[in-house]
C-alpha cells in the first residue's frame, strides 16, 4: 500500500491489526500510522509491525519467552510499562530504526561499545522535530528487530549495549547534539547520514520516498603515510608524541587523515599548534622520507597567482605567469614564475621563506611546473 492507494495490502492489513491488537488502538489508527510517509522506510524496507511484536516475544536477550516481559519503556529489567499513544507510536519506532539503520552495525568479532541510553538521546536529537522524547526501551526495542548485535554489560540495569560504529555514533552525536563540539573532520560520518537526512526532511512534508537507499561498499583508499605515522606512537620520541596527538586528532575527527605527508603538513596550518610540534612533523617526514623506498615528496597549497599577456621586448608578445603557494612552515611562500616572451624565457621556482629554504630543498630531476620539496635532512649537502 502507498498512501495514494485506496485499498491496503494484506501485509498492510495484517500489520495493522497485529499492532492494534497489542498497543489497544483502533485499526483505523493503526493503519493510518502505517501510510505514513514517516514510517515507509527511508533506509530500507519498512519495519513490519509484526516483526516488532515478535522481538518483544522472541528475541534472545530481551524477548519474554512465553513469561513476564523483560523489556519497558526504561529499558530492560524494569517495571515501566509500555505507554502507547495510538497515534505516533508505530511511526516513532520505524524512524528509530532508519536512524539505527544509518550506522554500520559490528561485526560478529567486535563487542558492543555504544550504550542503549546514549543511543537513545542521539535519536532524540537527530529525530528532532518529529519526535522530542524516545525511551530507552524503544531504542533497544527497534535495534533487536532490526538483528543489530546487543549484548548485556553487567546483568544488572536497564541499559544494554548496541552493536553499531562506536566512532560513526560519536560524529552523529556531536553533528545533532545540543551542546556538543562539532566534529572538524568527516572520515567517520555515517554512508547514510546525508540521504535520511534529507528524507526525513521530504517524507515530514508528505512526499512518499520511492528511491531505495543502497549502503555503498567500503572503499579502502591507499593512505601510505597515515598507516607509517600511527605505528610510531608507541616511540618516546618526538615522532611518538606528535603520532600520538595525530592519531588521537583522528579518532575523535579533530582533523581529517594524512594519506599523503603534505596532507599532514595542510593539517597542521588548519588547526593551532606550536613551533615545536611543526619541528616533529618536519623530523616525521624527513624520516618517512628516508625510509619509504618510494615517498611522495611534498607539493604544498596555492594560494594565489596570476597570468597575463606581455608585449614583449621587441621580438614578439608573450605571457608571464607568477603562482604563489604557502610554504612549509606557512609563514611564507614558494614563488613559480614563467617568462615565455620570445628572447626573455625563464623560469623560475624558489622559497620566499628564511626558514623553510633551510630547512627544505626541491626533488632532484624535476622540472620548474612540476616542483616538490622533501626535508634537507633527507639528502644533506657533503
Amino acid at each position: 500500500m502507498t498512501p495514494n492507494n485506496n485499498t491496503p495490502s494484506r501485509a498492510f492489513q495484517q500489520d495493522a491489526r497485529a499492532w492494534s491488537a497489542f498497543t489497544g488502538t483502533n485499526y483505523t489508527s493503526a493503519l493510518r500510522q502505517m501510510s505514513s510517509p514517516l514510517a515507509q522506510g527511508l533506509l530500507g524496507p519498512r519495519v513490519s509491525a509484526r516483526r516488532l511484536i515478535a522481538a518483544l516475544n522472541d528475541h534472545e536477550l530481551i524477548g519474554a519467552n512465553g513469561g513476564a516481559p523483560r523489556l519497558g519503556e526504561n529499558g530492560v529489567r524494569s517495571d515501566s510499562p509500555w505507554s502507547f499513544n495510538g497515534k505516533t507510536d508505530y511511526i516513532q519506532l520505524a524512524l528509530i530504526t532508519d536512524m539505527l539503520r544509518m550506522f554500520t552495525p559490528t561485526s560478529g568479532s567486535e563487542v558492543p561499545e555504544v550504550g542503549s541510553y546514549s543511543l537513545k538521546h542521539t535519536a532524540e536529537w537527530f529525530l528532532s522535530p518529529h519526535f522530542s522524547y524516545v525511551s530507552n526501551g524503544r531504542l533497544i526495542w527497534a535495534a533487536a528487530a532490526l538483528g543489530l548485535p546487543i549484548t548485556d554489560p553487567d546483568g544488572d540495569g536497564p541499559n544494554l549495549l548496541i552493536g553499531v560504529s562506536e566512532r560513526e555514533h560519536d560524529y552523529v552525536r556531536r553533528m545533532v547534539g545540543s551542546g556538543q563540539t562539532r566534529p572538524q573532520a568527516d572520515h567517520y560520518r555515517p554512508a547514510g547520514y546525508e540521504h535520511l537526512r534529507a528524507a526525513l526532511a521530504r517524507a515530514a512534508a508528505g512526499e512518499l520516498i520511492t528511491e531505495g537507499w543502497l549502503r555503498p561498499e567500503p572503499v579502502a583508499e591507499p593512505a601510505p603515510f597515515h598507516d607509517w605515522l600511527v605505528q610510531q606512537v608507541s616511540r618516546n620520541d618526538v615522532v611518538g608524541d606528535l603520532a600520538g596527538d595525530y592519531a588521537a586528532g583522528v579518532r575523535d575527527s579533530d582533523h581529517r587523515v594524512a594519506r599523503t605527508a603534505d596532507e599532514l603538513l595542510a593539517i597542521f596550518h588548519e588547526v593551532s599548534h606550536s613551533p615545536e610540534a611543526y619541528d616533529a612533523v618536519v623530523t616525521s617526514i624527513a624520516e618517512w622520507m628516508r625510509t619509504e623506498p618510494s615517498p611522495a615528496p611534498i607539493r604544498t597549497e596555492p594560494v594565489g597567482g596570476d597570468a597575463h599577456n606581455h608585449g614583449g621586448w621587441g621580438a614578439g608578445a608573450g605571457t608571464v605567469e607568477r603562482y604563489e603557494f604557502l610554504c612549509p612552515c606557512g609563514d611564507g611562500t614558494i614563488v613559480e614564475e614563467h617568462d615565455n616572451i620570445p628572447g626573455f624565457r625563464e623560469h623560475d621556482v624558489r622559497i620566499d621563506c628564511d626558514k623553510c629554504h633551510a630547512e627544505w630543498r626541491f626533488v632532484d630531476g624535476r622540472g620548474v611546473r612540476d616542483w616538490a620539496l622533501e626535508p634537507a635532512v633527507v639528502h644533506p649537502a657533503a
